[in-house]
């Protein structure tokens, strides 16, 4: 360290700070290493520690040139002499704004603790569920990575596809996607005259529409519903105004099976199929009358469905059209066959 003579400066006396604050400031000192250099300035009558870190860190724990920061300082204008009374009076009220200054400083510093001790145990809540999930599906560590990989990185989803499935990841996966589809789909609303070609109706799916097909359905009269819907689409092919062709899908129909009552509905571009014994519910043969249209197609072709997975299943065969049946019905009964048609067939 250079050795110089230093000119003594009249004594400045530190201000009234708390104890905390002092020891904040000489711990930031020692931390930086300039230890020495306080000492030496603090020898030559400064007493500001505030001033002396200040002066050291922006001259890097030059001793000289902090020496001159701290000399060059514009200084305080001295005040006027008070009587000790008031003097001490002055330096509780400074004391004790520092202590509160200090007090704030160390609440939001707990509450930062406080928020990064809650952020620790929430992250040791969630390592400890999902040593349970493990537990319970051992396979499910290595498919909860896999699906976070393919961008599905909530861990109770994941656990819940997996257990609602029965530990098989495949169809885990196929149920995840579904979820991820249904959140990003737009169903359709409306249609006009001439915009469907062809329409494919998930009938099963439109037992419980109607108060009526309710009872029926008490009574077990699936086969009177089935025929009222039949008529129904009849009446709406006839004043739909243009060409279009529909398919009736049920999963095991009994109006199918009496080839004389379907005698009265079929033709060319109205047909009533059976799911079974080809496919197992309605939803597969739907599903795979849609993967074997062609796209350019799609556009002009209407799936009706309530059912969300079956949505979600068709958008992947990239359907464009998809409507509920409840949205359906009632543009098939105000826009096209009247109110009084439509309740004349569902209520007879």
């Amino acid at each position: 360290m250079n050795q110089n003579i230093f000119v003594s400066q009249p004594v400045q006396v530190q201000p009234n700070r708390c104890d905390r604050c002092v020891q904040k400031i000489q711990a930031k000192i020692e931390s930086l290493g300039y230890q020495n250099q306080y000492q030496a300035i603090k020898s030559e009558g400064f007493e500001d520690d505030k001033k002396i870190l200040k002066a050291l860190k922006k001259n890097k724990g030059d001793l000289n040139l902090a020496l001159q920061f701290i000399k060059e300082a514009p200084q305080n204008k001295p005040k006027k002499q008070k009587d000790p009374q008031n003097q001490s009076n002055e330096m509780e009220i400074e004391s004790k704004k520092c202590n509160k200054k200090c007090k704030a400083d160390k609440k939001e510093k707990s509450s930062v603790d406080k928020d990064q001790r809650k952020t620790e145990r929430a992250l040791e809540r969630k390592q400890q569920k999902l040593q349970k999930m493990i537990e319970e599906f051992p396979q499910f560590k290595d498919f909860n990575q896999k699906m976070i990989q393919e961008g599905f990185e909530d861990v109770k989803k994941n656990y819940r596809a997996l257990k609602k499935n029965e530990g098989d990841e495949q169809k885990a996966f196929s149920h995840l996607k579904h979820k991820q589809i249904l959140q990003n789909l737009q169903l359709c609303k409306t249609f006009s005259k001439g915009e469907i070609q062809k329409l494919y109706l998930d009938c099963n799916n439109c037992f419980f529409l109607e108060s009526n097909f309710l009872k029926l359905a008490k009574n077990g009269n699936y086969k009177e519903i089935e025929q009222k819907i039949a008529t129904l689409l009849s009446l709406f092919e006839s004043s739909y105004g243009s060409q279009i062709e529909i398919i009736l899908v049920f999963d095991n129909s009994k109006l199918v099976k009496d080839e004389k009552v379907c005698a009265q509905f079929v033709s060319q571009n109205f047909k009533l199929v059976n799911a079974r014994p080809q496919y197992y519910i309605a939803d597969d043969a739907i599903v795979d009358f849609a993967s074997k249209e062609n796209l350019d197609n799609q556009n002009s072709i209407l799936y009706v469905t309530s059912d969300r997975l079956l949505q979600a299943r068709l958008v992947e065969q990239n359907s464009k059209k998809i409507m509920t049946s409840k949205c359906f019905f009632n543009i098939m009964k105000d826009d096209f066959i009247g109110s009084k048609s439509y309740f004349a067939v569902i209520e007879n």
